[in-house]
């Protein structure tokens, strides 16, 4: 089929729409454990990186061949970022319980601030995990430098992830959509990224 002619615009396009919900399925369903959260969402980005900004085929079959490779140190990312997140929210309603008035709301809202530090750091983590090979305080290391190294894309990460949070508890059925959605517009910021660190003959094992 001609790739011009609009029927083939609308099959490629219809395509597309069910690879983001069959992809933003298998994360949601991968993620009911909670401690397979960070494999899941590194199998996502690996897939979406490769299958949807790239131009891989088989996006299913990379999904479960990175979630399998990735389980192990994937457990350990989700464990540890899951207590880090947990402190990090409770100390955020004990400071907006322990007080009232213009002081208690302004330090409310610069803890609030600070919590974007550690969100940024975590949305580097996952990515640079599916494509890079770090020991784990490496990549925590690196993932730090990159948040601020990288500035621009970092905000770009987080507008990312702030609107599609917003908008999922706006409508919640777009849950079915909107984390692989999430994925393919990180993936277009960060691979831009990757790509400065990457010999030009490589592929995956950077």
């Amino acid at each position: 089929m001609d790739p011009r002619r609009p029927e083939s615009f609308i099959m490629r396009w219809f395509s597309r729409f069910g690879d983001f919900f069959g992809l933003s399925l298998l994360w949601l369903l991968c993620c009911v454990p909670v401690l397979t959260i960070a494999p899941a969402s590194i199998a996502l980005y690996d897939t979406v990186a490769h299958c949807l900004h790239g131009k891989e085929d088989g996006p299913y079959r990379r999904f479960f061949r990175t979630l399998k490779a990735e389980l192990l140190p994937g457990l350990g990312l989700s464990a540890l970022w899951g207590v880090v997140f947990t402190l990090l929210i409770l100390g955020y309603q004990i400071t907006t319980t322990a007080g009232s008035g213009t002081l208690a709301a302004t330090y409310s809202m610069l803890y609030a601030g600070t919590l974007l530090i550690p969100l940024a750091m975590f949305l580097w983590v996952i990515p640079i995990q599916s494509r890079f090979r770090y020991r784990f305080l490496d990549l925590h290391r690196t993932a730090l430098s990159y948040t601020v190294i990288h500035l621009p894309t970092t905000a770009g990460m987080l507008l990312t992830m702030i609107v599609t949070l917003v908008l999922l508890l706006t409508v919640p059925v777009l849950f079915m959509l909107l984390p692989a959605i999430c994925a393919t517009v990180q993936a277009w910021l960060i691979e831009k990224v990757f790509v400065q660190y990457m010999p030009e003959d490589d592929d995956d094992d950077a």
